[in-house]
């Protein structure tokens, strides 16, 4: 419990310390904000006085404590934009980023976890050697080129599946597909040591000695001790869904956190940049530390 302790709070201090980091960065990032809003042929003095009223002229720190007691008790401020309430926009994006993020995690895991175990199963036949190649061909090909591939041909060739937009549960596939790619070659592979590491362990001897069968030695007892690891992953897979997600949102067209972000970021729109960058800090961070606890419960040697 100590440690489940030590580790909230140290969670809470890098959140603490990260906020910071993205508000300076955004703010140092350069560029005009005010070309969000105002138009071209919009004086200096204009722009000036623009930056007045957004609280641009305080010093940072300042900046920085007004923007996280607003934060904390609720208000997000309006995008720059289109004055459009961010309170708003996190509600529809937030959902469609859950539901693609969500979507791509349990592909991840459906499909890697048992791949892994086959492999393991079929060491060295050509089983185990089809399913590394597909693991080997996963990890190398990038999100944005798999993505290209499969808009030409599954939507624009095949017409299978729709190229982009959020249309029905088919308009999930594809994004989906692609966010998890890396994901399910990477579980494969750490599916399949972890098994094989416990397969030779002692404990599957002597289990096998006392009359046990297979069946219930691999599904029961090696699997549980090689979940350890897919635990650990599965903290890491938040953060690089995460990552992956800015681009195959992009370039579907997903109407997530990813794609608002990016727009943000071309437009200068600080207000929406802010929240949503915090937001997937937040969301990285507290994805590791589930998957820290998680394993520190599933540890019995942490446990004590």
């Amino acid at each position: 419990m100590k440690t489940i302790i030590g580790r909230v709070v140290s969670t809470l201090l890098l959140l603490l310390a990260s906020s910071l980091a993205v508000f300076a960065a955004i703010r140092f990032s350069g560029g005009d904000v005010t070309a969000a809003r105002m138009p071209a042929s919009a004086s200096a003095e204009d722009r000036e006085e623009f930056r007045k009223s957004i609280g641009l002229d305080q010093p940072i720190l300042k900046q920085y404590v007004t923007y996280m007691g607003d934060f904390v008790t609720g208000d997000l401020g309006n995008s720059l934009t289109n004055n459009a309430r961010i309170s708003s926009l996190a509600v529809e994006k937030i959902r469609n980023s859950l539901i693609l993020g969500g979507s791509s995690l349990l592909i991840v895991f459906l499909v890697g976890v048992p791949l892994g175990m086959i492999a393991s199963l079929r060491r060295n036949t050509w089983v185990d050697t089809g399913i590394t190649s597909f693991s080997v061909a996963g990890m190398a090909i990038p999100n944005f080129w798999l993505a290209l591939i499969a808009i030409h041909i599954f939507a624009s060739t095949l017409h299978w599946l729709p190229s982009g937009g959020q249309g029905g549960w088919k308009s999930v596939i594809l994004p989906a597909l692609v966010l998890s790619a890396e994901g399910i070659a990477l579980t494969v592979r750490i599916t399949r040591s972890a098994m094989l590491e416990n397969i030779g362990q002692d404990f599957v001897r002597t289990l096998r000695a006392s009359g046990f069968s297979e069946r219930r030695i691999y599904f029961k007892h090696v699997l549980r001790s090689s979940l350890l690891p897919i635990i650990s992953l599965a903290g890491l897979r938040v953060g690089q869904v995460v990552g992956y997600a800015l681009v195959v949102e992009t370039i579907f067209g997903w109407p997530g956190v990813g794609q608002i972000l990016v727009n943000a970021v071309l437009r200068r729109d600080y207000p929406v940049i802010q929240f949503f960058s915090l937001l997937l800090v937040v969301v990285v961070t507290l994805g590791n530390l589930f998957a820290s606890i998680g394993y520190t419960l599933a540890n019995p040697r942490l446990r004590k």
